[in-house]
């Protein structure tokens, strides 16, 4: 499967945000605040902390499908808030097994 460049960006400043860390594991979490001005808010985490917001520039959610769908992702959990369908939290291990994943950015 063929990335686009942001895809590919986006993949180069998780593995940068990530670097060093044990476990290469973060999550991308949505939540609605209910009330105007503020709307369905979106945020990366690793470590229980927030990534830096200029991860999610330009990011769309099928970015991080298409990053899993070509194997540099791997989702390993998800979880739906059963009285809030706008609340969720997906759970991802970016996928350093292979040296030339890394290398491909």
């Amino acid at each position: 499967m063929e990335l686009t460049r942001p895809q590919l960006d986006l993949l180069e400043r998780l593995q940068s945000a990530l670097d060093g860390q044990a476990v290469q594991e973060f999550t991308y979490e949505t939540e609605y605040l209910g009330y105007l001005p503020y709307g369905q808010y979106h945020w990366l985490a690793a470590a229980g902390q927030h990534l830096p917001s200029e991860i999610l520039d330009g990011m769309l959610f099928s970015d991080l499908e298409a990053l899993e769908k070509a194997g540099y992702l791997l989702r390993v959990s998800e979880w739906q808030n059963p009285e809030d369908d706008t609340h969720s939290k997906i759970t991802f291990v970016l996928r350093s097994d292979d040296a030339d994943v890394r290398r491909s950015v």
